[in-house]
């Protein structure tokens, strides 16, 4: 099927806030996770991405390394719960996402996180992922989503998936180079159960914006897509925050309906390759708990392992850490939905987004040299292991540090 951009305008984003807002005031705030897939069309290195917030009440999320049935692979699973996954890629350079979509033909949603186990197990490609959907819809699967996927030869797609049906969106189709999904489906029959509606929104705007600027990379989506704060109501930029939101204190927002919200569990980015490269080295990039609180690592399954501070032997340690520092920004005594914008800039150049992208920039630096050189000599499993943990190691330091100075 020809793929539909679903994606906004130029003119901005309130407009369609304002046709959406009966929507956003009936639906439930607890509605999760906001993703997109990118052409390598429309990116800076013309490599393709894959981008999921993760939003959830339960809030343990890690990485683990998996050996997988048919493909090695790495999967953002909650503690203690290994056979879901809900965010990936593996060894044949397959990334694979979803976001809930309850209004989806079907009645359960409950084997989403088996469905992607299962896609990064067995599928090196696009293609195998929709001949999967074909062969699973007779029998039927628990699955109302939206199936984000980009794979080794530079392809991409959303999968609006029901119980017994499917629609693919390409996204090479896609006018503006990419497709943003919340928690609703272009081909959803029940819209009383879709959600997401401020966050596809905002995120549209940010992406066409950037797509037009031609600096849309794994960077943005990772330093202001995912950290974005704007919502219904207010767009807080520049930080901190002036005003007051709802008669809140000055310098809280209200998150629940951001593209940063404070059920955000983790954030992930792939970044593809070239058709031509070495799958292996596709990069996931995991902000381990809310993004505006979290540092940005990068891994790899070549690497065959996941550091401890992001895996951990049943939390991961760098998660636990981030949780004192959101703590620290949802201090209003009315609401724990409200952030204190002034804890991530005080506006003296101090805060905690300075503190963190200092850290940050270090290791995309980092990554970016190391990858350059594994893509002109190869790149050892050993060699890759040793650095992947090293950065994670010096990262969670730093970061620990201002926790407990």
């Amino acid at each position: 099927m020809k793929a539909m951009s679903g994606q906004g305008s130029r003119s901005g984003w309130r407009p369609i806030l304002r046709g959406l807002a009966a929507l956003v005031l009936a639906v439930s705030s607890a509605w999760p996770c906001t993703l997109a897939v990118v052409s390598g069309k429309a990116t800076r290195d013309g490599r393709p991405l894959l981008w999921k917030n993760r939003d959830v009440e339960g809030q343990d999320s890690l990485v683990r390394y998996f050996s997988g049935k048919k493909y090695a692979f790495l999967g953002i699973v909650d503690a203690g719960f290994y056979d879901e996954v809900y965010a990936g890629i593996n060894a044949a350079g397959l990334a694979f996402i979803n976001s809930v979509s309850e209004d989806m033909e079907g009645t359960a949603a409950t084997e989403n996180g088996e469905f992607i186990k299962k896609v990064l197990e067995e599928c090196a490609s696009v293609n195998d992922v929709e001949a999967l959907l074909r062969s699973t819809n007779g029998a039927g699967r628990k699955t109302q989503a939206n199936f984000g996927v980009i794979d080794a030869r530079g392809n991409g797609a959303i999968f609006e998936t029901g119980n017994t049906t499917f629609t693919k969106y390409d996204v090479d189709e896609s006018p503006l180079g990419f497709i943003v999904r919340t928690n609703f489906a272009q081909t959803g029959s029940k819209p009383e159960q879709g959600g997401g509606f401020v966050r596809f929104a905002r995120a549209t705007d940010l992406l066409t914006r950037a797509a037009a600027m031609k600096i849309l990379d794994h960077r943005f989506l990772l330093e202001q897509a995912a950290r974005d704060l704007a919502n219904e109501s207010i767009d807080p930029y520049p930080l901190p925050y002036r005003g007051s939101q709802n008669n809140h204190s000055s310098g809280y927002v209200y998150t629940a309906n951001s593209i940063n919200r404070y059920l955000t569990a983790c954030c992930t980015v792939f970044h593809g390759v070239r058709p031509g490269e070495d799958p292996l080295l596709a990069t996931m990039w995991c902000i381990l708990g809310e993004p505006v609180c979290g540092i940005a690592l990068p891994l790899w399954v070549k690497a065959g392992a996941v550091p401890y501070e992001l895996g951990g032997s049943f939390t991961a340690p760098l998660r636990d850490a981030v949780k004192l520092k959101e703590r620290r920004c949802y201090s209003d005594p009315l609401s724990d939905k409200y952030l204190n914008t002034l804890e991530l800039v005080d506006g003296r150049g101090k805060g905690l987004i300075p503190f963190i992208g200092r850290i940050e920039i270090v290791l995309f630096r980092a990554a970016e040299a190391a990858l350059s050189g594994w893509r002109r000599t190869g790149a050892d499993p050993a060699r890759v292991l040793l650095f992947e943990d090293g950065l994670a190691s010096w990262a969670f330091r730093k970061y620990l540090f201002d926790i407990l100075r």
